[in-house]
């Protein structure tokens, strides 16, 4: 345990207090698209229906579609009441929030001093967006973070099976996780040998293709609607794909201004696989590697994704969060890593607020202020304001992610800019008493 206080009794209550915290604001908050979702799924399997066949339907493998069918029983004991389903269809992400912050304490506890410890886990365990992502918007990324965190901590610990499971499951939830795999395969190949690595990729592998298989044999559906699925934001094979709303939170969403539909243009639609494939050749060929090699190379897979994939929403930037405060405040502990961090959530939230953001509060709203529900339907994109300052805030967070990226692999630059600010700072108040 990392108790931030010397009282037991007092971190207990903490502890319960933030949980209660979080349980309150899950009555009454959460996106109306993913919600509604998430409720029909339930409906769906509780019917034995083929949970892809529906439109507006999950885009996910089939684990969390089991979630959804407990909730939805659960919500049918309580008197179909609609609060108390929000709440259990959120409580897997907010203990999942609990879970990553002691995780991530404990795996700094035993590799770094105290005092870095607990600052890492009060990060995690406060993180507003955290918060914002599972509490109140009801997003899975808590899960597939903790998940993909766990993996990290088995792998470094020399737990290669039990990494490769807990990573499997991360993909079985949610696919793609799997695009952080070449960093693992990478730390294996360079710190034990190529029998480990392939072991590795065939158990992370085979447990969501296993499982799926198994699901649609066991319910009889038609795998062919889930295929569909996977590639909703990247059309493969419709003749007539699905227009790309902008892209979402990266430069995609700016490109749109411009009257380009990724959809349908090959190229774009699939830049993010060779973007990946350099970033993979980059650390298989570096000689050696260490957790904290491993730690940024997570990291950079993540972000280039995040600004090369054809759709990437805000709730994306909650996976890469955990290493992120690894790097910044115990691999290569630098404030300016922080401030840069900060200002990219900021960002991020700015651009959520043009991108239906503020509708997070529908359900609190409507019950109990509806004039005020009808004033933030202003922020819906299809107004051109919107939709513009959306688009240019989705440019302008790509721009920060790479960046952040290269001030991380590269520390030399921030050092550089650190070393140019003081001496102009001092060349000027020289001057100012010279005048």
């Amino acid at each position: 345990m990392l108790p931030l206080f010397k009282n037991k009794y007092y971190f207990a209550l903490f502890i319960v207090g933030l949980f209660l915290a979080e349980a309150f604001l899950s009555l009454w908050t959460g996106v109306l698209f993913d919600m509604t979702i998430w409720f029909q799924t339930g409906v769906w399997m509780n019917q034995g229906t083929n949970i892809y066949l529906p439109n507006n339907h999950l885009g996910y493998p089939p684990l969390w579609a089991f979630w959804c069918l407990i909730a939805y029983r659960v919500y049918g004991i309580l008197g179909n009441n609609m609060e108390l389903w929000r709440f259990t269809i959120k409580l897997p992400l907010i203990l999942a929030q609990f879970a990553l912050a002691f995780a991530i304490g404990k795996f700094a506890q035993n590799r770094f001093d105290k005092r870095t410890a607990r600052k890492i886990f009060l990060l995690a365990l406060t993180w507003i967006f955290f918060i914002y992502i599972g509490a109140m918007w009801g997003q899975l990324n808590m899960l597939s973070a903790l998940l993909t965190f766990l993996a990290f901590y088995a792998v470094t610990s020399k737990r290669n099976t039990l990494g490769a499971l807990l990573l499997g499951v991360a993909v079985t939830l949610k696919i793609y996780p799997l695009i952080v795999l070449p960093a693992f395969l990478a730390y294996i190949l360079k710190n034990q040998d190529r029998k480990e690595a392939g072991r590795f990729t065939l158990y992370t592998c085979a447990l969501p293709v296993v499982f799926t298989l198994i699901v649609f044999a066991a319910y009889q559906w038609d795998i062919l609607f889930f295929l569909r699925t996977i590639f909703y934001w990247t059309p493969v094979f419709d003749t007539n794909p699905l227009q790309i709303q902008g892209g979402c939170m990266n430069l995609w969403s700016f490109i749109s201004l411009l009257n380009v539909d990724i959809s349908r243009v090959w190229l774009l639609r699939f830049i993010w696989i060779p973007v990946l494939g350099v970033t993979s050749l980059y650390w298989f060929r570096k000689p050696s590697m260490k957790e904290a090699d491993l730690n940024l190379a997570i990291i950079s897979f993540y972000l280039l994704f995040m600004v090369s994939y054809g759709w990437v929403t805000e709730q994306t930037f909650l996976d890469p969060l955990p290493f992120i405060f690894l790097q910044i405040l115990a691999f290569r502990p630098k404030k300016p890593y922080m401030y840069a961090l900060l200002a990219i959530q900021g960002l991020v939230f700015a651009f959520s607020t043009f991108n239906w953001g503020p509708l997070i509060f529908a359900p609190l709203l409507k019950q109990f202020y509806p004039p005020l529900l009808e004033a933030i339907q202003v922020f819906d994109p299809k107004n051109a304001l919107i939709w513009t300052t959306r688009g240019v805030l989705g440019l302008v967070v790509s721009l920060s992610l790479c960046a952040f990226l290269v001030g991380l692999a590269k520390p030399a630059v921030f050092e550089r800019i650190l070393k140019k600010i003081p001496k102009k700072h001092v060349k000027q108040e020289k001057l100012a008493l010279i005048e």
